[in-house]
């Protein structure tokens, strides 16, 4: 159900199709995932260290953080449609001009530009939905963009080894351009404003306004932070889990088969979202999500401290939890942006950056303690995280919906 259907106004935001949408956050994703088969070539090619080739993905990912917290206030003043179209613009200009280029410095820099643009496509893909769906059916079509999500980065990897081999590195920077260009394209066709209800100004004040507005809100740190602390969790795994495997005997290539349940088990969970959790409310369905993975990280945790050395040990665990994060996402993150009122598009900005960070400070915590290479130490930080998850969500259960905060001009 869009809100035009459950709202008396003459003027109605019209939803852009889903794929659409999927495409403009899947666009950002790949922007990261797709590059990486090539970066050997970029370091033998331009004759560069390791060190250096690397900050083509940090810069990249640093980057499409903080540019979801710029574009989110910038959404809420002057529309979702503009700020979504220059990004896809800049995504695009980034990627051809990093074509011509030899020098690594330059090339980092254009990475930037090109992170700076992806971060409009991403946040205001979350703002719309949010813009032209009511809660329940916005957490439903979220489900159906984040299957994309799961789905795309592992194509973009298989699909960026057969390009680097051969195309090379600049045939990844001409697909990620010709991809900004489709965007933006189908973005004049297909997208008409939705946000209707426009602040009336935007300066400094605004946007420290709108900050505190949206931070200030109980219930939207809630929901931000039991969505946030899924993802640490999920990124957390992609960097110790493999050291475990490796301890148990198992090779690579067998970890990466035995892990790859994880995704599909996601995709299984926004499947169960759309279809039934869903129905029965979108903070008991989050909060059922929460539960199974506390579940999935104590089983993790108690399997490993038994001694069991069988794969499915690890995997099993993990595959319930990517089933309860296809639960969870697509309903904290829109429930968090439904708390912010209008100031959806900064709402939608905090969680994105908030999602992507949360992965880098809880693998820094989990390596600063020795997790690496003490697996019940992971595990327990991991558990940690997961009862933070439940705390949140049981929180939001209590509390419901708050009403968004006055905006003050």
């Amino acid at each position: 159900m869009t809100k035009s259907d459950t709202t008396s106004n003459t003027a109605s935001a019209i939803a852009p199709p889903i794929w659409f949408l999927a495409l403009c956050t899947a666009s950002a994703v790949v922007g990261l995932t797709i590059l990486s088969p090539t970066l050997p070539l970029i370091k033998t090619e331009l004759t560069v260290s390791s060190e250096a080739v690397q900050q083509l993905l940090s810069v990249y990912m640093i980057v499409l953080a903080i540019g979801q917290l710029v574009y989110g206030p910038v959404s809420d003043r002057v529309g979702r449609r503009p700020v979504l179209l220059f990004g896809a613009l800049l995504f695009s200009l980034a990627g051809i001009a990093a074509m011509f280029t030899q020098s690594i410095g330059q090339l980092i820099v254009l990475r930037g530009i090109q992170g700076f643009g992806a971060a409009a496509c991403m946040a205001m893909g979350r703002a719309i939905v949010n813009d032209v769906f009511d809660r329940e059916e916005a957490a439903r079509q979220m489900s159906a963009i984040s299957m994309v999500l799961a789905i795309a980065p592992a194509l973009s990897l298989v699909f960026g080894g057969v390009l680097a081999q051969t195309a090379g590195w600049k045939g990844a920077m001409a697909l990620l351009a010709i991809s900004g260009v489709v965007v933006f394209g189908s973005g004049i066709r297909l997208v008409t404003e939705t946000n209707l209800d426009r602040i009336s100004k935007i300066n400094m004040r605004s946007v420290f306004t709108a900050y505190r507005t949206v931070l200030s809100n109980k219930l939207f740190l809630a929901w931000a932070m039991a969505g946030g602390m899924q993802i640490g969790i999920f990124f957390s795994l992609n960097g110790f889990l493999a050291y475990q495997f490796q301890r148990h005997g198992y090779s690579m290539a067998e970890f990466g088969m035995w892990f790859a349940l994880t995704p599909l088990s996601y995709i299984l969970g926004n499947t169960a979202n759309r279809n039934y959790f869903v129905k029965r409310g979108i903070e008991r369905a989050a909060l059922i999500g929460c539960l199974l993975s506390l579940i999935a990280m104590v089983s993790l945790f108690v399997t490993q401290a038994m001694g069991f050395t069988h794969a499915a040990s690890l995997a099993l665990p993990c595959a319930l939890f990517g089933f309860s994060n296809g639960i969870i996402i697509a309903n904290t993150t829109m429930g968090a942006i439904a708390t912010a009122g209008r100031h959806a598009g900064t709402g939608s900005g905090v969680v994105g950056a908030w999602q992507m960070a949360t992965g880098g400070i809880a693998g820094a915590i989990i390596v600063a303690l020795g997790g690496a290479q003490v697996f019940s130490i992971a595990a327990g930080v991991l558990i940690v995280m997961s009862i933070v998850a439940v705390a949140s969500m049981v929180y939001v259960y209590k509390h419901g919906i708050l009403t968004p905060t006055p905006v003050h001009h």
